[in-house]
């Protein structure tokens, strides 16, 4: 784990703010005053200015998992509420810049964050594959069983009435109730749901001025201002930003939420001198409080990946495949790929297993309500829940998701021979054998005696 939060923390302290070229947003000189209200340069001449700025939302899964139905919320506005706008928040001292209160007057609009969702069947990044993003913070510090999937959120700076230049502090706020997902851990892993921005507004003489080439660049017809850069902090961040240096601590470029998840495995042993080891049984997995339209990947063979866990039963089954299975009449079966919960968060599917097979349902969600049932026919049915012997209700088995749940159910036909009743043939044939040795035996006994006499 340590290994990867110091690359998510040299990934974060990647997003410094460069002084770039940019393109200003003109005012025109008012008295000695910058005038309130920038509208940005639409000529072309300048670089384009920094007016929007933008995170990276992360939500990581195991590899087992399919991602979620989950939406965020964000709010921003100036970081102390109590304060006045452009009120000095963190006093300047010993080469650190003042930090202002954010501005939250508009020429137009609302400042606002807005809302990132993720929707079943968003493309995610396994970890360790090329490309993937270093900023992420990972769960545990294992290799390869863990993946995410990625938003970015913008935000937009172009209508904020600066007037005048300086470092312009504001506190974006993360919301969101998901099933199964916990609060972002951000770089120190601690957790936190805000973040600081910090928005550097300039004079555009000033940068002008200090440019070793000005080729493409329009000078100043009077005072202008232009929004250089951002920098965003995890949490709420007191500290005034250096005038120089780049590398603070704490700097973030993202937010990441991880969703917990676990497998539901379920399996048959058929036991006893009368139990079949080629008959199917039916079994019925119901599923309630999941998110509707969740999506689970059902295994029914090894697929060679060590992270997951997987099945080893018939996906397709023919019809009638035996004398002994009655589940299945003169359709044949193909099991599913997946399920999904339908809009009541429910599920309701049938399987089928023979002797010595399971079936693994993939990422259930954590608090989600599962019921694993069978139809034994004939047979005897017991269970163990992860180990441990249960009591089946209706040859049932239920329970929450709180970590992976293995179902072994054993089915058991035996039967007694009678014993003292019947005989086998072969002792009957013996018996025969026998009797008929005995018959000849007595003949010659008695002839033999008669010619003694005689």
């Amino acid at each position: 784990m340590k290994n990867k939060k110091i690359a998510a923390v040299l990934a974060a302290l990647a997003m410094v703010t460069t002084v770039a070229a940019a393109m200003p947003f003109s005012a025109n000189a008012a008295g000695s005053d910058y005038t309130a209200g920038l509208t940005a340069a639409t000529d072309g001449t300048n670089p384009v200015s920094k007016n929007t700025t933008s995170f990276d939302k992360y939500l990581v899964m195991d590899v087992n998992a399919n991602v979620p139905n989950a939406a965020f919320s964000y709010s921003i506005s100036k970081y102390d509420a109590s304060a006045a706008e452009k009120s000095v928040i963190v006093p300047a001292e010993n080469g650190k810049l003042a930090v202002l209160n954010g501005v939250t007057t508009l020429s137009s609009g609302t400042l606002s964050g807005g809302q990132l969702s993720f929707d079943v069947g968003d493309t995610t990044v396994t970890e360790g594959a090329s490309g993937a993003d270093t900023a992420v913070v990972w769960k545990d510090n294992a290799s390869g069983n863990e993946k995410y999937a990625k938003k970015t959120l913008t935000l937009d700076f172009s209508n904020v009435q600066f007037t005048e230049p300086g470092v312009y502090r504001y506190i974006i706020t993360e919301t969101g109730s998901n099933q199964a997902v916990t609060n972002d851990t951000g770089v120190t892993g601690t957790g936190n749901t805000k973040r600081t921005l910090d928005v550097y507004v300039e004079d555009y003489n000033d940068f002008y001025n200090k440019l070793a080439d000005k080729t493409g660049y329009t000078a100043p017809s009077g005072k202008e201002l232009f929004i250089n850069g951002y920098v965003l902090y995890e949490g709420e961040h007191i500290t005034a930003p250096s005038a120089a240096d780049t590398t603070a601590s704490g700097k973030s470029s993202s937010y990441t939420n991880s969703y917990e998840t676990y497998d539901l495995t379920f399996g048959k042993t058929v036991t006893g001198n009368q139990g079949s080891k080629d008959k199917y049984f039916e079994f019925t997995v119901n599923i309630q409080d999941a998110v509707a339209g969740t999506k689970y990947d059902v295994s029914y063979q090894e697929d060679n990946d060590a992270n997951t866990t997987d099945g080893n039963a018939d996906k397709q089954i023919n019809a009638n495949p035996n004398s002994a299975t009655t589940v299945i009449d003169s359709d044949s079966v193909t099991q599913p790929d997946y399920i999904t919960a339908g809009s009541d968060g429910k599920i309701s599917q049938k399987f089928y297993l023979q002797h010595g097979q399971k079936i693994v349902i993939r990422g259930l969600a954590k608090d989600t309500a599962y019921t694993v049932s069978e139809n034994p026919e004939d047979y005897t049915a017991t269970a163990k829940v992860n180990g441990t012997d249960v009591t089946l209700t209706n040859n049932a088995t239920s329970g929450t998701i709180a970590s992976a749940v293995t179902a072994d159910f054993t089915n058991d036909r035996s039967g007694v021979i009678p014993t003292g009743v019947l005989s086998t043939v072969a002792g009957s044939a013996a018996i025969i054998v026998l009797g008929i040795a005995g018959v000849v035996v007595g003949i010659i006994y008695v002839k033999k005696k008669r010619t003694e006499e005689e």
